[in-house]
């Protein structure tokens, strides 16, 4: 499985790299109204790559840490659990006595 990732990997690497070489040609960035600059399209393109996966982590986070907090609530209870068990089973049930 490793392999098969590894080869997706570089071929979306060779893809990558294809792409940018194909892509040199220079476009107006505009970052500012008076301001201008000329870069490669690949640049312009590999920059909001980046900075949308920058924008798609962050919009994770939220629900990482709830993810998170909710795990170890039910690890606690788990453990709460089996410890509850482990006690039940530890102490044997009082002796009946008959009485007449």
């Amino acid at each position: 499985m490793k392999l098969f990732a590894n080869i997706i990997k570089f071929i979306i690497l060779i893809i990558f790299v294809i792409f940018a070489l194909i892509n040199t040609d220079k476009v107006p960035f505009s970052y500012l109204p008076s301001q201008k600059i000329d870069i490669p399209l690949i640049v312009v393109l590999f920059s909001f790559f980046v900075l949308g996966a920058i924008v798609g982590v962050f919009s994770m986070f939220g629900r990482l840490l709830r993810l998170r907090n909710q795990n170890a609530r039910l690890r606690s209870e788990v453990q709460k659990s089996a410890r509850l068990a482990t006690q039940d089973i530890a102490a044997p049930a009082p002796a009946k006595t008959e009485s007449k």
